[in-house]
């Protein structure tokens, strides 16, 4: 049976270190990426600790961490410019502890970084993005470039309920277009999820996540 006690851990990241936590065991990775730091996102934000202990449970090491600047991670937030580097530092890490695969999970703030960190050419098997915030991409072209290239780097699953003002149906589904990702509309949810709805999520993440490639 794995291991589920998170144990608290530093990551290396550019000249300074990352605040993280772990739990789980085996080769089988995910990192699960928190949402806006400006608005009070961490690694203890209750969906990403829900789901932190939901992919441990069943069987996959999972590496929660705080972006730079936030909490007892070194460095200073950016904004986003270059938080996607500390995603990076999370899977070398999660590489060097011996993870034969590693799958990107990310809600609203995490899912943008995570998905620029595919873009860039992170090498994970699998994204799964939960409310990623498409007003932010807006119509930036090198935004939806990235956004694009993410979709087609990975199988990708994009949630979001049909009443989240920060997650647009129309733009998740325009990122997908002519790419493997797949888009979920979640009936009824907003931008946050707490009970029935973020089992529901949780469930959906792990069924694609155990979906053969």
């Amino acid at each position: 049976m794995a291991l589920v006690t998170p144990a608290e851990v530093a990551l290396p990241c550019e000249d300074f270190t990352l605040e993280a936590v772990v739990e789980g065991a085996g080769p089988r990775a995910v990192i699960v990426c928190h949402p806006h730091p400006a608005f009070g996102g961490t690694l203890d934000t209750p969906l990403v600790a829900a789901f932190a202990a939901a992919l441990a449970a069943a069987g996959r090491r999972v590496l929660r961490f705080n972006f730079r600047g936030i909490g007892a991670s070194g460095g200073r937030p950016t904004g986003g410019t270059v938080e996607h580097r500390d995603v990076a530092a999370a899977h070398a890490w999660l590489v060097a502890e011996g993870a034969r695969d590693v799958a990107l999970v990310g809600y609203s703030f995490g899912a943008l970084m995570a998905a620029r960190a595919l873009a860039e050419g992170l090498p994970a098997t699998a994204f799964a993005a939960v409310g990623l915030p498409s007003t932010i991409v807006a119509d930036h072209a090198d935004r939806v470039a990235y956004m694009r290239a993410a979709m087609a780097a990975t199988p990708s699953l994009l949630l979001t309920g049909t009443d989240d003002p920060f997650s647009r149906l129309p733009d998740l589904r325009a990122f997908a277009e002519g790419t493997p990702a797949r888009v979920v509309a979640l009936e009824g949810q907003g931008h946050f999820f707490a009970g029935p709805a973020l089992a529901d999520v949780i469930a959906r993440t792990l069924a694609f996540l155990d979906a053969p490639a």
